[in-house]
Order: structure tokens, then C-alpha cells, then sequence
């Protein structure tokens, strides 16, 4: 039989015989080629490999992913409304004619008709791969199903400039700087770089001459996130919005000299001021804003979500504090979009964690009796593309956990990453070194990788032997009840305990989510939110809910 690599997508022909064999992927590159460290799930014709991490799955034929290609017709011709409009841009008819910018008539669905537009064809590896269209009134097209990619990714040998928009690359054309390009559809999502950003890993400098906006601020950030601060620098427009108002207000020798006086990203040591203007600028003119919500009201009412923070969340065993992480990842992923990577041991299987995250997204049993074949394919294809998994049967270290998560940043662009349990991670004190100084030399390191890489770090953790009441329930524990240290409420971003209710015999489905810290006041507050626990998919629902009112629907489809 024909398996697959969850890792690379390689094929291999195994016959799994036994419950454990050598991998195909790494043992022919490890000390220990011999060591049996593929392990079979014969009933379900899976495979996962402890070393590399590799998952394999009986393959199916699926055909990949065919872009539709539009074709050139080899237009050259600009009509004179269209440059006279580039001229008073300052973009010659020459720059225009390098980069086969012509006029055609298409039909843009803002008009629902037919109109004369600007064509800017897309070309990689000198092949035509798409074709932006743009109309009158700011009306943007691509061709519908062709590959997204850089507009000019061919003149990138080395270094390069990267701006938000055509106009602005052909501003830096017109200053005879070539190597540049334009993300193809403005600030929006990047995944389109998770398939070509290995292309550029000779680059040594990055120069981001973005728009000097809060969107292009955003942008910025992300682009240089994903590909690394150390190699991004930040190019200044000064008083103006973009490249091509400066190359009009200052022409085309002062546009060059905003690439020579590019400064680089601040991640270490001494920050300029210049290098936080454009956050200056955005706080002065749109205040202080809270973070993410994830639509639910009584939560959202007492906390919201920000990327660079550390979230602790603690509870005792059996309550839930996997399910509301969980929760709350899922709909994060899929309000906002933000990616995310676990490091759950206690998961393991990693099957049966995946089956959870079906639920949350189908809203439905993990389970061929209650959901169809459509529904399994929808929500593999979404989530293989939006969840990740970091494991290593032979080290289970913080610092190989935050190595595979900034691997993940660059190439999957991941913005939250979950280390669940705190106690299960291979803890290295220093010779001399007690726990507590070790768990804040520890929460310091994840705090860094967070801040320095634009991640919401979610850190699950058990409470030491917590009392019972009277009554049989235990007592509500606090982050101070963490075994170990007080740090652990002291340099949470976020503090969260999970507390789920004691009826006097056994345990309901009714909790409290209590949070107790919130670190910054536009993130949120302090308090108490009683919740339900949907046990039909793991979902949560308002206090007492009627089970014929749970949400039991597609978000997928919805």
C-alpha cells in the first residue's frame, strides 16, 4: 500500500506489518538508522514518527491544487487616459513598457459590466500566472482561481524591496531600483507566502517600503515576522503616505535615498525613536484599541486577545482547561484567522486531539456514525492548513519547542502557540539554581519569543494539591496555587482559571471561567463568567443552556 508524509508529502510503499518499524523520512539520517521509532496504528492505517514528527495516512488520490492560467495576449498598447493618468504619477511610458502594463476592457463585478481597465500581468519564472485588472474608482480584479503571488517576483536575485501596491513598484522602477515587488492584494491575508517564501532565502536584507498607514503598519509587521526582523528593514516616507506620493513630491533621487537610509528592524538592544514613529503615529490617531473578540459576548465583555502576550491558564485536572483553550483558539482561528501551534503532550495520541478540534469546527461527533464523508474532507483540508503539532520523542526542552514555533512563524505564519502542560516540558535548571528563580528565567524566555515574534503564547498549568470543602468540591484555585512560584500570576499577561461545578455526587457540565488577571485595562478586567459545557461537540454555551438550543452547527460552512 501507497502511504503519505504528513511532513513532506512524500510517498512511500509500506507494508505495516508490525506495530513499529524504522521511518522513511529521518532514521536513514540518524545515529540509530536501526531504531524502530515509526510507530503503526494498524486498525487505522496510521503511522507517526517520535523522532521527526512525521504522521503518515493511507494515501488517496486527490488531484493537487491546478491554478487556472490566463492567457497572454500580448498586448502592449496604453490607451491615453491611461498614461496620462500614470503621468501624473511621475511613471514614464519606459517603466510602464518593462513591466507589460497595458489597456484592455473587462468586466469588473463593482460596475457588473464591461469597462476599460489597466491590466498589470503577474509572470513567474517568465510564465503569465495572473493578471490584476484595475477599473476607475479604486476597482481592484485577479483572475479567479490563478496563483497568488508577488507582482514582479522575477527581478528578486538577492535583496529586495517589497511595497503594498503597483503603483509604489513602479515608482521605484522610475528610480532605477528593479528589484522590487508588490504583495498582490494589498494588506490582506498572507497565506499565499507559505508557498513561495522559501524562494527567498538567500535574501540578506529585506526593505519594507510599505504605506505609512495603520493597515501598512500591520502589514509590515507581518511581512517582516514571517521572514525575520534580523533580515527586514524599514524604509521612512517621512511626511508622506507611500512611495509614489514621495517619488511625485520629491522625485525619483530622494525615492532612492529612502532605501539607502532604510533602518533596521528593532529587535535587540537600543531602539531609536524613528523606528517606532509609524506606532506613535497610529496610537495618536486612533487611541488605545482592544484586542480580539471571538463573539461571545459574556466573554468578550471581560477579555479580548493581543498577539505578544503570555495567557496562564490554570485549573484543576479534570475541569476543562484543555476544552476552553481549545475553545478559544478555535474561534480566534476562525474570526481572525490567527494559526496556531501545540505542544500537547498529554494529547497524545494526536489523533484524539484532532477530534476535538473537529467537534469544536463541525459541530458535530468525531465519528463516521454522525458526520459524512464531505464534512471529514472539509474539515481536514482546514484544519491541516490552520493547526500544527511540535513533538520530539527524545527532547522535550522549551528551547526546542520555541525553535520548531519559529520555524512555524516563518513558514505557516502560526500567531499562537500552546505548551499544554507546563509540567510535561524537560524543565534545565542551572547549577545553584532554585525553582523559582528557574521558573522565572523560564516564563522570560516564552514572554521574549512571544514579544519578539508576534505570538499569543498560551501556557496550560496544573495548581499544586488543592483542599476540599465540606462539601466534597475543592476550593477555587488562583495562579498563586501553580506548584512552584508566584510568578506565575506575577508575569502573566493574562491569569485564567477554570472551575467547573460539584453537584455533590460528581461533576456537571456547568463551569465558571474566572479571570483573574488581565495585565492592561484595554484588554479587558477582572471577573467571573458562567458558562456550559457543550458536551455534544465541546463548545461552550451561556449558563444553562437548553441542550435544543447548543450550537450544533457547521462553522465551516457558515
Amino acid at each position: 500500500m501507497i502511504y503519505q508524509s504528513s511532513n513532506t508529502n512524500a510517498r512511500f510503499e509500506i507494508t505495516p506489518q508490525k506495530r513499529r518499524e524504522t521511518c522513511p523520512e529521518c532514521s536513514h539520517n540518524r545515529r540509530k538508522s536501526t531504531d524502530p521509532c515509526l510507530h503503526w496504528d494498524l486498525e487505522n492505517n496510521r503511522g507517526y514518527c517520535h523522532h521527526c514528527n512525521t504522521s503518515f495516512f493511507l494515501y488517496k488520490y486527490k488531484p493537487e491544487k491546478v491554478y487556472i492560467v490566463p492567457e497572454w495576449s500580448n498586448i502592449t498598447k496604453l490607451t491615453d487616459r491611461a498614461v496620462k493618468w500614470f503621468n501624473s504619477r511621475a511613471i514614464s511610458q519606459k517603466t510602464l513598457t518593462k513591466l507589460k502594463i497595458y489597456s484592455d476592457n473587462e468586466w469588473m463585478p463593482q460596475f457588473d459590466k464591461e469597462i476599460e481597465v489597466i491590466c498589470f500581468p503577474y509572470f513567474k519564472d517568465e510564465k503569465l500566472v495572473n493578471i490584476k485588472f484595475r477599473g476607475t474608482k479604486k476597482s481592484f480584479k485577479l483572475v479567479k482561481d490563478a496563483e497568488l503571488i508577488f507582482w514582479n517576483i522575477d527581478s528578486v536575485k538577492t535583496d529586495f524591496i517589497i511595497v503594498e501596491g503597483e503603483i509604489d513598484l513602479l515608482s521605484f522602477i522610475e528610480a532605477e531600483l528593479d528589484a522590487v515587488v508588490s504583495v498582490p492584494n494589498g494588506a490582506n491575508n498572507l497565506d499565499y507566502l507559505d508557498n513561495i517564501i522559501s524562494r527567498f532565502d538567500s535574501s540578506e536584507r529585506i526593505f519594507l517600503a510599505v504605506d505609512n498607514d495603520e493597515k501598512g503598519i500591520a502589514l509590515r509587521n507581518e511581512l517582516a515576522r514571517r521572514f525575520g526582523f534580523d533580515k527586514c528593514l524599514i524604509v521612512d516616507f517621512k511626511d508622506c503616505k507611500d512611495a509614489n506620493e514621495y517619488l511625485v513630491k520629491y522625485g525619483a533621487l530622494e525615492l532612492t535615498k529612502t532605501v539607502e537610509n532604510a533602518q533596521p528592524y528593532p529587535v535587540k538592544g537600543i531602539v531609536k525613536m524613528d523606528n517606532i514613529f509609524g506606532d506613535i503615529v497610529d496610537l495618536y490617531n486612533n487611541g488605545v484599541q482592544a484586542g480580539k473578540t471571538i463573539n461571545f459576548p459574556e466573554i468578550d465583555e471581560f477579555i479580548t486577545w493581543e498577539t505578544r502576550r503570555l495567557a496562564i491558564v490554570g485549573g484543576i485536572p479534570g475541569h476543562g482547561k484543555s476544552e476552553i483553550v481549545d475553545y478559544i483558539i478555535s474561534k480566534l482561528n476562525l474570526l481572525h484567522g490567527w494559526k496556531a501551534a501545540y505542544f500537547t503532550p498529554e494529547n497524545y495520541p494526536l489523533k484524539f486531539h484532532y477530534s476535538k478540534l473537529y467537534e469544536k469546527f463541525i459541530g458535530k461527533t468525531f465519528s463516521a456514525k454522525y458526520s459524512n464523508t464531505d464534512e471529514f474532507n472539509i474539515a481536514y483540508e482546514y484544519l491541516r492548513d490552520n493547526f500544527y503539532y511540535i513533538m520530539d520523542e527524545e527532547d522535550n526542552s522549551v528551547d526546542l519547542v520555541i525553535d520548531s514555533a519559529k520555524a512555524l512563524v516563518k513558514n505557516k505564519g502560526i500567531k499562537i502557540l500552546v505548551i499544554d502542560p507546563y509540567n510535561k516540558l524537560e524543565h534545565q535548571t542551572k547549577n545553584g539554581e532554585s525553582e523559582t528563580q528557574y521558573i522565572s528565567r523560564f516564563l522570560d524566555k516564552i514572554t521574549t519569543f512571544a514579544k519578539f515574534n508576534d505570538v499569543l503564547v498560551i501556557l496550560v498549568a496544573h495548581p499544586k494539591k488543592m483542599s476540599k470543602l465540606s462539601t466534597g468540591a475543592y476550593e477555587v484555585p488562583n495562579l498563586y496555587d501553580i506548584s512552584g512560584s508566584a510568578h506565575f500570576f506575577n508575569k502573566a499577561d493574562y491569569g485564567i482559571t477554570i472551575y467547573r461545578h460539584f453537584n455533590g455526587q460528581s461533576y456537571g457540565n456547568t463551569i465558571d471561567l474566572h479571570i483573574q488577571k488581565v495585565k492592561f485595562k484595554h484588554l479587558g478586567k477582572t471577573g467571573v463568567i458562567p458558562l456550559t459545557y457543550n458536551y455534544l461537540n465541546g463548545r461552550f454555551e451561556t449558563t444553562y443552556q437548553e441542550i435544543s438550543k447548543f450550537d450544533k452547527s457547521n462553522w465551516l460552512i457558515k
